[in-house]
């Protein structure tokens, strides 16, 4: 408690600092990162809009130019304001300057700035010198942990892991004009053998406004309507953004990430009539399974498939690309003024006779050898609204249904409502929608997401989702309900000096687990978290980042629990940009693993960690970028995590002897 009656001191000290500061890429980024993290997501297995976002970064959009897909990449602006941004383009002409969208309706100043960071505005001739450049990056990366684990002692008479302990990761990409574009990514994980690379992806692609729309060759994402039935790409769901729940369907877009599932490879193209699109794609892969024959060897039957992607050991590899993987499909959409209406389906098989169900609660719905599944998508936008939606089914006649509602009654108000419902039946191996539990089947909820202005330099947003099952899930095994509520109020001191409040709790039932107790209760369970976070920039060089948030849980028939964090991080940039530096000094305090709490590092390019917190302890981390060139750029990151309650970590193969974990990264950037 001393160290975090110190940390309150000075983030105290810190608010009655005056100075200049403005949103940056970098925080837009961890504000969504930390909200993904909280839903327990993988943020590197999720990472395709954020790559998008650092690539308008370094590449921004021409405002004069940019169509209704183009500003879709930016998950921070609502599809309202989208429209309003086009329409005031065409309407009023090329803008010559920033301060003309304050003319825009709905736009904030927080909005416009955040704008302003992914585009550009300059007359469209202009930009013929740049029609036919080539641009490209080569990124290499190495990441590991300087105490070795269990499965690297040579000395242990254990199963130990094939490889090294290194995470090496490359990344190869190039873009020719507007409409060419090519990548490669080689990925080797912790435990791997270097050789062969354990994953390779790769992609041609070719995008214009003709009648060839898209063309993939290699690896894609395929997402349509709003994720019910097919949507291998990230997903938002509840995040720090409320408004941002209506999924925009961009059809295909390549592939560049080391996630070795959520992926087709094979041919995808998508052709353009009009006011009509044709999408058609196919893809042959072959994913990680534990198969076995029956006991009359008539029937290969899937026993698991693994999705980490690790190929460490002798049993893991004997599981790689063992299960064959063909999917087709093909989606139609068509616009007619502010209507968009789009269906579509497609068949996904396995080179298997039957798929072993592991789990009670996938009784009424599971993953099947062959799996079929259909939509129907529209949204429709009036003025200040936008309505959207879909209905899906699989090849069994089992519905899903979202529909939402955007809009703004006022200037200063904007409302997002949602209605979900699955059926206890019906299920998709490429669901990815909004939803309280992964596995959706027998949900159905109410979601509400404001975003409100009532007072100059103050923005209060959050959410509430009302939720509900009708049969069993992971970790309770009967119909229950629930509710999520985050609610987070933003207070601009001056351009210099932000600070937030957040309050977010979450109530649910579960099975309790009592020891050796033959039965497992129901009970009811909460969780509530608190967070105070500031940010202060004394001047361009020098910038300030403090939190202190803390967390309660509450269970029947045991007793609460809580828990703490805080930090305090800086972070110093030349003024020329070529160097920068992060600091931060992070401690932590919680009782169990239901009290953990998530923060967001600054991390490598392309690379995202979140860290979640649990038990006492402590964590530093340096880290520093720095421009060696104009075309060459290299990071290198230093952590270390320490625990006061513990002599050992992890456990099984990853066990560390001692309290604590430092791990390294480095990475290098070459820009042609």
């Amino acid at each position: 408690m001393k160290n975090i009656r110190l940390i309150l001191f000075f983030l105290l000290v810190f608010m009655s600092l005056h100075a200049q500061v403005a949103d940056n890429p970098e925080k837009v980024i961890n504000d969504l990162m930390e909200s993904l993290s909280e839903n327990e997501v993988d943020l590197n297995m999720q990472s395709q809009i954020f790559d998008e976002l650092l690539q308008l970064y370094e590449r921004p959009i021409n405002l004069n130019r940019a169509k209704i897909e183009d500003l879709g990449k930016l998950i921070f602006l609502t599809d309202i304001q989208i429209r309003a941004i086009v329409d005031y383009v065409q309407i009023m002409g090329p803008l010559d300057s920033k301060y003309q969208l304050q003319a825009v309706g709905g736009l904030s100043p927080t909005d416009i700035d955040r704008l302003m960071m992914f585009v550009k505005i300059e007359p469209i001739e202009a930009e013929s010198v740049y029609k036919n450049r080539l641009d490209g990056q080569v990124l290499l990366r190495d990441q590991f942990n300087l105490e070795k684990a269990k499965g690297y002692q040579s000395d242990t008479s254990a199963t130990r892991y094939m490889g090294n302990r290194h995470h090496l990761y490359s990344k190869f990409q190039l873009q020719y004009g507007r409409n060419f574009y090519g990548g490669l990514v080689l990925d080797k994980d912790p435990g791997e053998i270097l050789l062969p690379i354990d994953f390779t992806s790769g992609y041609l692609m070719y995008q214009s406004d003709k009648l060839i729309k898209t063309v993939i060759v290699g690896d894609y994402h395929a997402n349509f309507g709003q994720g019910l039935a097919l949507w291998t790409g990230t997903s938002m769901g509840k995040t720090s953004e409320p408004l941002s729940i209506r999924k925009r369907g961009e059809g295909f877009k390549k592939y560049s990430s080391a996630n070795e599932n959520a992926f087709f490879r094979g041919i995808a193209t998508t052709l353009s009539f009009g006011n009509a699109e044709l999408s058609l794609f196919a893809s042959v892969k072959n994913s990680d399974a534990d198969l076995e024959y029956n006991a009359d060897s008539t029937l290969l039957v899937v026993n698991s498939m693994p999705t980490t992607g690790y190929h460490r050991t002798q049993s893991e590899r004997d599981k790689k690309n063992t299960l064959g993987q063909s999917s087709y499909g093909a989606n139609l959409n068509y616009r007619f003024k502010n209507l968009s209406v789009s269906v579509g389906g497609y068949v996904q098989k396995y080179n298997a006779d039957s798929i072993a169900m592991k789990a009670l609660y996938q009784y009424t719905a599971y993953e099947k050898s062959e799996n079929a599944n259909f939509w129907l998508a529209y949204n429709y936008g009036v003025g200040k609204m936008l309505l959207f939606g879909e209905l899906a089914m699989d090849k069994n006649g089992n519905p899903a249904v979202i529909n939402g509602l955007q809009f703004k009654p006022a200037n200063n108000v904007s409302l997002a409502l949602l209605h979900r419902y699955f059926s206890s039946y019906y299920f998709s191996p490429w669901v990815n929608t909004l939803s309280e539990n992964s596995f959706p089947a027998g949900e159905q909820g109410f979601y509400l997401g404001m975003s409100i202005f009532p007072i100059s330099k103050v923005n209060i947003t959050g959410y509430v989702d009302v939720f509900k099952t009708d049969w069993l899930k992971y970790s309770i095994d009967k119909p229950a309900y629930g509710y999520d509520i985050s609610f987070r109020a933003d207070y601009n001191f001056s351009p210099n000096f932000k600070v937030y409040v957040r309050y977010r709790e979450k109530d649910k039932f579960k099975n309790q687990n009592r020891g050796n107790a033959p039965d497992y209760p129901i009970v009811s369970i909460n969780t509530k978290k608190v967070r105070l976070h500031t940010d202060v920039e004394a001047n361009q060089n020098w910038a300030l980042q403090m939190r202190v948030e803390k967390s309660f849980y509450k269970e029947e028939n045991r007793d609460n629990t809580d828990g703490v964090l805080a930090f305090a991080g800086i972070k110093y940039a030349t003024s020329n940009g070529r160097l920068a530096c992060w600091l931060r000094y992070l401690i932590f305090d919680t009782e169990d693993y239901d009290t953990r709490l998530y923060a967001y590092e600054n991390d490598l390019l392309y690379n995202f960690y979140t860290p979640a917190f649990q038990g006492e302890g402590s964590r530093a981390y340096f880290m520093f970028s720095y421009e060696v060139m104009s075309n060459m750029k290299l990071w290198f990151k230093a952590g270390r995590t320490s625990y006061s309650d513990r002599d050992e970590l992890s456990s099984g193969l990853e066990t560390i002897d001692g309290n604590a974990r430092t791990d390294m990264r480095m990475q290098l950037q070459f820009k042609f």
